[in-house]
């Protein structure tokens, strides 16, 4: 495994104009970790950790997910509410004997909700040169410090976001840059 030593988070990008966006940032074909937030004008917090080949791709995949509310949505206003529980869980979470029912009574409710959400979502990424194994083990680790070190920073991050991380740690700290100050964000993460 290629050593890492430290990452430098870009961004915030937007889903859509106006903005800085996604599509058109000079990362869109690139690999590496992103972090999705949740802010207010005093602060911002993780809402999602993930790892990429493609950053614009992936973004796809999520942006296609939550306009089908595969995925949970939550409030617009959710950080300056103080409101971290999910006002939709997502269709992913149900284990009903009929999800496609509750799905689709789930969209009329739901439905005007979809876009003020995504707009709400500030996304950061940071570009890597290393193998898929060490970019999830790095998403990993990104998590398990945020839950660990920063459990009352980690209020909009879901319990059940899944990660995958090595059972041995590799033994030294990545340094992690962010132009902005993001809660819960370590600028020191052991790997």
């Amino acid at each position: 495994m290629k050593l890492i030593e430290s990452i430098h988070c870009h961004g915030p990008f937007a889903f859509r104009a106006p903005g800085n966006t996604i599509a058109n940032s000079e990362f869109a074909k690139s690999e590496g970790i992103y972090l999705w937030t949740l802010s207010d004008s005093d602060s911002i917090y993780i809402h999602y950790i993930g790892e990429t080949t493609s950053f614009l791709k992936r973004q796809k995949e999520h942006l296609l997910n939550i306009l089908s509310l595969n995925y949970g949505l939550f409030s617009p206003n959710a950080v300056a509410e103080n409101s971290p529980t999910p006002i939709y869980g997502g269709a992913w979470r149900d284990k009903s004997s009929d999800p496609l029912t509750g799905a689709i009574e789930n969209w009329d409710i739901y439905k005007d909700q979809i876009i003020p959400y995504i707009d709400s979502l500030h996304v950061y990424f940071a570009e890597t040169a290393c193998d898929t194994s060490a970019r999830r083990h790095i998403e990993a680790c990104i998590a398990h410090d945020l839950r660990v070190n920063h459990p009352e920073d980690k209020l909009f991050y879901p319990d059940d976001n899944r990660t995958t991380m090595r059972k041995v740690k590799l033994g030294y700290h990545l340094r992690v840059h962010c132009s902005d100050n993001i809660k819960g964000l370590s600028d020191s993460i052991e790997i």
